[in-house]
């Protein structure tokens, strides 16, 4: 349990990340292309987080309430231009 004074920050969660992370193996899937190193995999998602709504919640996750902000094709969409801007530029040594 992380505590900052005497409360416990690991109950503040951005669902948006968690579903990111929910549809990225589906993402996988479909762009066998994709590098799955893990440079190549934070920084996709580190793009593709960073261009999404956050939408933090405590306790139990709403993800419908997450849904009604940014749905799972536009996730997947961002996901699709991050790894395209990865591909172009990656951080790996190969």
């Amino acid at each position: 349990m992380l505590k900052i004074n005497q409360y416990d920050i690991e109950m503040l969660k951005n669902i948006n990340e968690h579903r990111a992370w929910e549809i990225f193996p589906i993402f996988l899937e479909h762009n066998p292309d994709v590098c799955t190193c893990s440079s190549c995999v934070l920084d996709i998602m580190a793009i593709t987080l960073n261009t999404l709504p956050p939408c933090y919640q405590t306790n139990e996750p709403n993800v419908i309430a997450a849904r009604n902000k940014v749905s799972d094709e536009e996730i997947y969409r961002k996901m699709k231009e991050a790894s395209i801007i990865v591909k172009k530029r990656p951080r790996h040594q190969r």
